[in-house]
């Protein structure tokens, strides 16, 4: 499978500050959509991602099912379209074989971090 970066490129950065609120700089951003979030449940279901540390690169497989459809186009003709996928099944796993650390380890080890 070819993998390819979904990063904002910087125009569209740009245009993003000015319709949000101003965030603190966190360096490379990508599109919020594009972000997936576990909750417990779903950790409980791939009990992996308790193993992984943050900055850590992870492998993700995933069946989903198109839910929507759209093209918009604008007044000077360019077309813009989107694509919904609801996902039905998620596999994840780390990429890079690592030395195991608990989640609670990590949030212990990120509030010290926090306190330096």
């Amino acid at each position: 499978m070819k993998m390819l970066n979904m990063k904002l490129p910087k125009k569209a950065e740009e245009e993003l500050k000015i319709q949000t609120k101003p965030m603190k700089d966190e360096g490379d951003r990508w599109p919020y959509g594009l972000q997936l979030r576990f909750e417990s449940d779903q950790v409980d279901k791939l009990p992996h991602l308790k193993k992984l540390k943050v900055g850590q690169k992870v492998n993700i497989e995933a069946i989903g099912e198109i839910i929507g459809l759209r093209m918009n186009e604008e007044k000077n003709g360019k077309e813009k379209y989107s694509v919904e996928v609801q996902l039905h099944e998620v596999g994840c796993e780390g990429k890079v074989k690592m030395a195991h650390e608990s989640m609670g380890d990590a949030m212990e080890r990120s509030k010290e971090n926090h306190r330096a």
